[in-house]
């Protein structure tokens, strides 16, 4: 998890930003931030492994997700968001499942970068919402 493939970042015509990066199989990994509400400063986040949400079997699943990880450490450094969302399916695969990868990580990282996780648990995914902080101790004052 400390080895993250090299990313470049590329900003869309509608806010959203991406992080992308080549891997070592030739397909590529599409990091995207799509912003969901202006006004709150809210992101959505989705990435892909070649076109692809599934879980791909095709190997290297710490390496990619530690990718995932320092895309979103870098993306809340710059943007300061209020508020992350994103989910994991639970189905079940050689590896595991995502959202039982997201579960043993995602708490420790959330924490280390300011942020409060809640946790949502749904039928066939788990849905993560990431709070900074900051942004609650300034709502309260208000």
């Amino acid at each position: 998890f400390d080895q993250p493939y090299p990313m470049s970042w590329e900003k869309g015509d509608f806010g959203d930003v991406d992080a992308l990066a080549k891997l070592d199989d030739g397909t590529n990994l599409h990091v995207m931030f799509n912003l969901a509400d202006r006004s709150e400063n809210d992101w959505g986040v989705e990435f892909y492994r070649g076109n692809s949400q599934s879980v791909t079997g095709q190997g290297d699943a710490q390496r990619v997700f530690a990718t995932v990880l320092a895309a979103i450490g870098r993306f809340i450094k710059k943007q300061k968001p209020d508020r992350l969302f994103f989910t994991a399916v639970k189905e079940e695969d050689p590896t595991g499942s995502r959202a039982k990868l997201y579960d043993r990580l995602v708490q420790k990282y959330a924490t280390g970068l300011g942020y409060e996780l809640h946790k949502v648990d749904y039928p066939q995914q788990t849905g993560y919402k990431l709070t900074r902080k900051e942004q609650k101790v300034s709502q309260a004052k208000r």
